[in-house]
Order: C-alpha cells, then structure tokens, then sequence
C-alpha cells in the first residue's frame, strides 16, 4: 500500500477545501479529506457502493436452513413457542433495479421461483460495486433476501472491489438452500448450514462470509451487507451492517427505517478479508483495519401486514434521497397503481385488497432513477452533503455520485385464497 501523496496530505491539511475541488474528488467517492487515511486503510473510503448486485445471486433454492432457528426465534415472530410458521398466508412479490455508475439503468421482476445463477462473472449484473439476491427458501413460503456493497476502497491497491461483494451475495443466494424456517431441535445435516447463530439473516450472512473467506477464491476486499428473511407468516427479520438500510413503507407513512452503523463520518462497518500484508502496512503506517463481523450486525424483527412496501437499498439510495423523498416516491406509484387508496374524508391511506399488487417493478426502477438524478445534480444537497457540512464542516454540495441499487418487495396477505381486504 503506497504511503499518502503529497496531494491527499494537502487536502487532509485543509478541512476547508473549496466545493470545486471536492466535486472533482466525488468519483473517487472519499468526499472529504481523509484521502491519505483512505489510501492506508484501503477496506474504509466509502467503502463499498452498495449497488454490486453481486452476481445476480438469485436462486430458487431447496432449503433446509439454519439447524439453529429455535422457538425463542419463533416466538418472537408468531407468541407462541414452537409454533413456527403456522398460518402461512403471506406472499411476497419482489423486483431489484440498479444503476451503475456510467451503466444504464436496469429493473426487473421476479415471482415465485427464479432462476439459479452460475456465479460466474460473465453472468453478474452490471451493478458496479453494489451486489444483491434473493431466494425462495426450500419447502416454505419464506424468502431471504438482501443487499451487499463492495468497498470501493480497495480499488486504490488494485483489487477488485466488486469480487468480495459479489462473490458474497452469490454465497448467500445459494446457502438458501440449506437454509430452514423448521424450529426443531439443532441439527447437524449435510444439507443444512451449521452456525452458532440462529437468528436466520444472521445465519446467512455469517455463513456466507466465512464461504467466501474458506473458499480462498477471493483474496482481499470488503463490503457492508443488509440481508433479511421474510417468512410465510408475515415475519420480517433483518440483520444491517454498515449503511445500507431498509424501510418498511405502510398506509402512506414510514413504519420503520433502519439506522446506519458507522464507525464514524463516510466509514460504515463492514465484513472484510484483509492479507497479511495489507495488515503489516496498516500497521506500520499508522492505518486501521475495518474488519467487523456478521455479529455486529444490528437485528430486528418486524411484523409486516397486507399491502407494506419494504425496500432494501445501498447508500446510492440513502446518501443521495431523504427518507422523505422514498415515501413520497411510494405513494404516488401505490396510489396511482391502485394498490392504497385514499379515503376521500380523512386523507387517510390504506392498502387495497380488491386485488393482486401490480408495479413492483416499476416502483423499484423509479427509486433508483430519482436517487442516480440526484447523484449527479451539483446544486441541491443531499443527504450525503448534508452529514458532510454537518460533521465534517466542509463546503460539500450537491448529490454523489455512487452505483444504486434497490429491492422493492410486495406484501400479500391471502385468506382463504382471497386477498386480505383489511387488517
């Protein structure tokens, strides 16, 4: 790792740099002076864009999950221990969309069961750094589903920064197929993923880092990740590390909105493999290693009704829009679709159940082009600017630039083979 250049140390020295000169670092996504601590700590600057839709990783796996999803797990999620996933009458409807930085702008739709994916390069999205998946989990109405944002960091030493991200999402999609929402006793299968975890997300996430660290296949990187299981009965779980996020949208208002974890300013947690060499040279220069582990991840749990909108999405999304912003945007594709209504007397809205959901897609593709629209306007701050001014004291403005990338899931409750008209 080279030592900081003369220019970074100048930019380090003057906090106050002018927006000119800030804008034209924005590619390089390390907007404020920390540039020679970024050369040193390759896995930090901004690190990963969340938009490597890793591989497509999208699966319709056989699952047996994780032996360890236990009766505290399910009575969490149903109040009665043991009960599982008793009443599985919720379907979800899921479409990704994302934009690389310099790619064209991409939406697809996916229900039921998609098609497995080879892993290999030729077969990845053009994602840039920010990777996703998701999966139908075997023998269950449940799906897993998350985001993974490559450290873009690591490209200042030469490395890939879209492998390890990549590569992650595509481990994940795939231990899907051992993984299982079966709250028996633990087990020890062949075909089920052995953890000491047993929050599922959790369980995938973990698994699917240490897949990647024991394959020897992917050298050196790091990435953020947020990974969730929506399960049959209407139970949402998530595990977040870094900042990427999610939202659950419901009746018009933001019912829940995940909080970042950042080590601080521009410096989320992030799972990493780091050589030996690169740890020598931290060391030596006075740089540190960000290397957290899937247990620093926050949990969560959620109980999701008929008609909710929950979104996973990289920082290309959360640096660039306000929470504001996405709920605006939600509201006018549900109501314009049909899928709220509003109530004519109260303003009040609320999910329709007159019948199947339809703009998954086009909902997805319209978050991720007004997020890449606002990356790249020099005049209106985002929220990216805003945290820059705020904590940084710089003259930061405008969007950033950075890959995008966006799962929309549809929530369907079905009773008796109807749609749930109201909860």
């Amino acid at each position: 790792m080279p030592a900081p250049t003369r220019f970074s140390l100048l930019v380090a020295a003057y906090p106050t740099i002018t927006a000119a000169l800030l804008f034209a670092f924005r590619r390089l996504q390390y907007q404020y002076p920390i540039l020679d601590r970024i050369i040193t700590h390759q896995t930090q600057a901004r690190l990963f864009q969340h938009n490597t839709a890793t591989g497509l990783a999208i699966t319709t796996p056989t699952t047996n999950t994780a032996a360890q999803y236990t009766a505290q797990i399910s009575q969490s999620a149903t109040g009665a221990s043991g009960a599982s996933m008793a009443s599985n009458n919720f379907q979800y409807t899921i479409s990704p969309s994302y934009h690389a930085k310099d790619r064209n702008l991409v939406a697809r739709k996916y229900s039921g069961s998609v098609a497995a994916n080879s892993g290999k390069r030729a077969t990845r999205p053009a994602s840039g750094e920010d990777s996703f998946f998701f999966s139908k989990i075997r023998e269950s109405e449940s799906v897993a589903l998350g985001v993974i944002d490559g450290v873009g960091g690591w490209n200042e030493i030469g490395v890939d920064a879209t492998d390890f991200s990549h590569s992650l999402a595509e481990a994940m999609a795939e231990l899907t197929a051992k993984l299982s929402t079966d709250t028996s006793a633990k087990r020890d299968e062949s075909n089920s993923i052995v953890s000491k975890f047993s929050f599922p997300p959790l369980v995938l996430l973990d698994a699917g880092y240490n897949a990647i660290r024991n394959s020897g296949k992917v050298k050196a990187g790091g990435s953020t990740a947020c990974v969730g299981v929506a399960h049959g009965n209407g139970t949402l779980q998530a595990a977040n590390l870094g900042d990427s996020g999610f939202f659950i949208f419901r009746d018009g208002k933001i019912h829940y909105m995940s909080i970042p974890q950042t080590h601080y300013f521009n410096a989320p947690y992030q799972l990493a493999i780091i050589p030996q060499k690169i740890i020598e040279q931290n060391a030596r220069y006075g740089g540190k290693n960000f290397d957290d582990k899937p247990s620093d991840a926050n949990l969560s749990t959620h109980k999701l009704k008929h008609g909710d909108v929950v979104l996973f999405c990289t920082d290309g999304v959360l640096d660039n829009l306000l929470p504001s912003d996405c709920l605006r945007i939600v509201n006018e594709e549900m109501i314009s679709q049909g899928n709220w209504i509003v109530d004519r007397r109260s303003g009040d809205i609320q999910a329709s159940g007159e019948r199947q959901y339809s703009g998954v897609d086009s909902l997805a593709k319209r978050l991720v082009s007004a997020a890449f629209k606002a990356s790249i306007d020099p005049k209106t701050d985002g929220p990216f600017a805003i945290e820059a001014q705020r904590q940084m004291k710089v003259l930061y403005k405008g969007g950033k630039p950075d890959d995008i990338t966006a799962l929309v899931m549809f929530v369907h409750q079905h009773v008796g083979g109807k749609t749930q008209e109201k909860l």
